[in-house]
């Protein structure tokens, strides 16, 4: 397998070589209301989107290489931020924690902000990315609030017999209400990537009282809707590949934890489980037959599709959103855009912004081997967060 990966990034680079030198960066594609006022005057403030991408040039323009460069060995640059960790013990026993990683400097408008983050899957404070995102705010003067998805910390045990859930929001609702207690003067800004993505979306479309604390939210690279994205990853050899590589990734979690995922205590929740046929489970669609689709809840995977999927959700949401996704994601497929282009062209405070080039939670730019240690997505991000402030400020 080893050798086979390294043929293949032989490959890649390769023919990044080749597409180097043919065209240069362009702008991204932008979908939203074009009567909205509001978009109009956050495209002003914020002209990030307005201008070129540049990604690394030897290697940036592959989605595959970008992809694998931020899975495998994710970032030169990993700053060691000094955090508080908070806990909070759930009514069915799961023990859920967050860290809290304070502004290191006051943010330019005066006020009190906060950044709600959710990871992707699997993910936590402690993935790279997610510090590297983490410090880039902070020093933007953003309080940032990182949720640790149910099982993932090494040396955090869980304390209920069930593991995070690509739809389940009950985790992310709690440290809501804990961030508004320690902190009842900050807005909330909601950042999802990925798998995480889903998760804030569908949580401020659950109910409207969820989008109340919240001045805008951002989805990083989300897949929408669990059905299609899990036919996306079936569609070919190497999208298979990826596929099983997450599922391996989960399938670890599990083992770490197998002792109380699979008690007596987890068969009368959730009735017996075949653990053979768990850890046999090849893909993300057989693990959620397999375990997830019982641990939430549900009997037919299709209900719990839907009741999983942010895009059940939507209509509901009403405060500034900003979705972004890629053409050339190897996880998320193009063919699931159409859902956030829909409600982008139908809602006054959406903007969808597609890039062309970026994979999966990449957007490496700058220089030509050695990218810049802020990739275009935090930065993007972040101007986009600033304009929101700026905007919600003068209507104020």
């Amino acid at each position: 397998m080893t050798e086979l990966l390294l043929l293949f990034l032989c490959a890649v680079l390769v023919l990044c070589v080749v597409i180097s030198v043919r065209g240069g960066p362009v702008p991204p594609v932008l979908y939203y209301r074009k009567s909205s006022q509001f978009v109009a005057g956050l495209l002003t403030a914020c002209p990030i989107f307005l201008q070129p991408y540049t990604p690394t040039r030897l290697w940036g323009r592959s989605g595959h290489v970008q992809t694998i460069v931020y899975s495998k060995i994710e970032r030169l640059y990993h700053p060691n931020l000094d955090g508080r960790r908070h806990e909070r013990v759930l009514p069915d026993g799961a023990t859920s924690t967050f860290d809290v990683y304070e502004v290191a400097r006051e943010h330019p408008s005066g006020g009190d902000y906060s950044m709600l983050v959710c990871p992707g899957i699997a993910n936590s404070s402690e993935n790279p990315y997610i510090r590297t995102f983490a410090d880039a705010a902070v020093r933007g003067g953003y309080r940032v609030a990182v949720l640790n998805h149910l099982g993932v910390l090494a040396d955090q045990k869980l304390t209920s017999p069930r593991v995070f859930d690509y739809g389940s929001t009950q985790e992310f609702h709690h440290m809501v209400e804990d961030m508004r207690k320690i902190y009842p003067n900050s807005s909330f800004l909601a950042v999802g990537f990925s798998m995480g993505a889903n998760i804030i979306t569908k949580y401020l479309g659950e109910h409207p009282d969820h989008q109340k604390h919240f001045i805008c939210g951002m989805s990083l690279c989300q897949g929408y809707d669990i059905a299609s994205f899990n036919k996306c990853l079936e569609r070919s050899a190497l999208m298979r590949l990826y596929n099983n590589t997450i599922a391996k990734n989960v399938k670890t979690l599990l083992r770490r934890h197998r002792d109380v995922l699979f008690s007596s205590e987890a068969e009368r929740r959730y009735g017996k489980t075949d653990v053979d046929q768990v850890f046999n489970s090849a893909s993300l669609f057989d693990l959620a037959k397999t375990f997830s689709c019982r641990r939430a809840g549900f009997e037919d995977p299709d209900e719990y599709y839907t009741w999983g999927s942010s895009a059940t959700y939507l209509d509901n949401i009403t405060i500034p959103m900003l979705f972004l996704n890629t053409l050339d994601d190897p996880v998320v497929s193009p063919s699931v855009h159409g859902i956030a282009r829909k409600f982008a062209e139908t809602h006054d405070n959406c903007l969808f912004v597609v890039t062309r080039h970026g994979g999966h939670l990449g957007f490496y730019e700058g220089g030509f081997f050695v990218p810049s240690h802020v990739t275009w997505l935090e930065r993007a991000a972040l101007e986009y967060a600033g304009a929101v402030v700026t905007l919600i400020s003068r209507e104020r």
